[in-house]
């Protein structure tokens, strides 16, 4: 036979446990109302109340010192019309000699404003007075014109052109330093005639020296001579 638990007889046993239990958490109960203490709560006054308390700037006021006094006035000592004065004053020299005596102004000095005589070679625009043919341009030209002879192998080979010749005007009136400026390929023979003829003027002495401050001095001189057939 299978054997049948009774479940009263269980509960039955446990009934005691429960009772324990129970009087346990009413002790608990009774006891945390008794400790249970309820305040009123009353706001304070004081911590609402906000002191406001003016503070007062002080100046810095310095203090002025008085001035000192006035220095008192000087005292005065008459003194009586009788008194004398004694003669011990120093005399006074007569000096008319020494305005008579006249004073000799120092001797000129001589400035010599003349420049130095120089073999240097100036520009054109270095002298006061340039150097020129006698009788002017056309002389020039017609001096060129009558002693210019083109050269037959210039001809034949249809040569023409402008040589420019460069030259010194010496303060003699002759020419030195006679040379082609820019020469060109192949006008030789128009060149070496140019010359010829330049030198020729110099040999005749047909020009008048440049000057600078009424002295002859040497120039330079620049003469274009133009070959056309």
């Amino acid at each position: 036979m299978e054997s049948k638990k009774n479940i009263g007889a269980e509960i039955y046993h446990l009934k005691a446990n429960f009772f324990l239990i129970g009087m346990i958490f009413s002790l608990l109960v009774t006891l945390a109302a008794f400790s249970y203490t309820k305040y009123e709560r009353k706001e304070s006054k004081q911590m609402n109340t906000v002191y406001e308390e003016k503070v007062e700037v002080m100046e810095n006021t310095e203090q002025k010192k008085p001035p000192p006094p006035p220095p008192p006035p000087p005292t005065l000592e008459i003194v009586e019309d009788n008194v004398e004065i004694p003669d011990d004053q120093p005399e006074i020299e007569d000096s008319e000699d020494d305005q008579e005596k006249k004073v000799e102004p120092p001797a000129p000095v001589e400035k010599n404003d003349e420049p130095e005589e120089t073999n240097e070679v100036l520009e054109y625009f270095d002298v006061s007075k340039m150097a020129e043919f006698k009788g002017g341009d056309e002389a020039r030209m017609r001096f060129i014109r009558e002693n210019l002879h083109y050269p037959e192998m210039a001809i034949a080979n249809e040569l023409e052109g402008k040589i420019t010749v460069q030259f010194v005007v010496w303060k003699d009136g002759s020419i030195r330093n006679i040379e082609i400026l820019g020469p060109k390929k192949g006008y030789e023979i128009l060149e070496k005639e140019a010359i010829r003829v330049i030198e020729k003027m110099g040999e005749q002495r047909l020009w008048i020296p440049a000057e600078q401050r009424d002295k002859k001095v040497p120039v330079r001189f620049r003469l274009p001579i133009e070959f056309q057939l």
